[in-house]
Formats: structure tokens, C-alpha cells, sequence
């Protein structure tokens, strides 16, 4: 399946429309602390599908990777024997909460 990506935007804001879990080809990446405007912490699982994501337990092959804007902002990660490349894009501030955007390569 190289070749592929997506863009995802995971959120520590509590709208609607807003969710701290996000969901990319067989992966649940979920906000973790810590988190400011220029980091961010996510805990990276295999998952058989999107609805399954947000209720991902953490198991002895989750990845903790933590991202910056310097050389943190991308990191190659394998899980289930597939490849992925995980790279932060942005971080924006929001009224007491902030919302990260991620591109995965797979």
C-alpha cells in the first residue's frame, strides 16, 4: 500500500465536532499529555477499523511518540507489518484548548 496518506486533525477541545482520537488505515492516534502549541504527545495503536478508534485500550505494542516543529515533527512507526510515517503539520490554539493536524503515509 505504498504511496497512500491522509490528513487528520486530533483536538483536546471539547466542541462537537472536535474528537482527541483519530483514525488513519488501520491506526487510532489519540491525544495524550503532554500537549502545548509548540508539542504534542499521541499514543499510536492498531486498529481494525474507524469505529473501533476511540475505544482502543493501550497494550504492550501502543507507541508513545511525542512531536515537536524541530526535528521531532516526523517519525516512522511500524505496527501490524505495515509502515507508516506520522508527521505533525500544524498546532493551532483554540479558547482553552488546542487542535493538532497530522499527515500518515502508509
Amino acid at each position: 500500500m505504498a504511496g497512500n496518506s491522509q490528513n487528520i486533525t486530533i483536538s483536546s477541545c471539547s466542541d462537537p465536532g472536535s474528537s482527541s482520537v483519530g483514525y488513519v488505515e488501520g491506526l487510532s492516534i489519540q491525544l495524550s499529555v503532554p500537549y502545548s502549541e509548540s508539542e504534542v504527545t499521541v499514543k499510536i495503536n492498531a486498529c481494525e477499523d474507524e469505529s473501533q478508534a476511540a475505544s482502543v485500550k493501550e497494550t504492550k505494542s501502543t507507541k508513545t511518540l511525542k512531536f515537536d516543529f524541530g526535528k521531532s515533527n516526523s517519525k516512522k512507526i511500524r505496527l501490524s507489518h505495515n509502515a507508516y510515517t506520522v508527521k505533525l503539520e500544524s498546532a493551532r490554539p483554540g479558547q482553552d484548548c488546542f487542535s493538532f493536524d497530522f499527515s500518515v503515509e502508509w
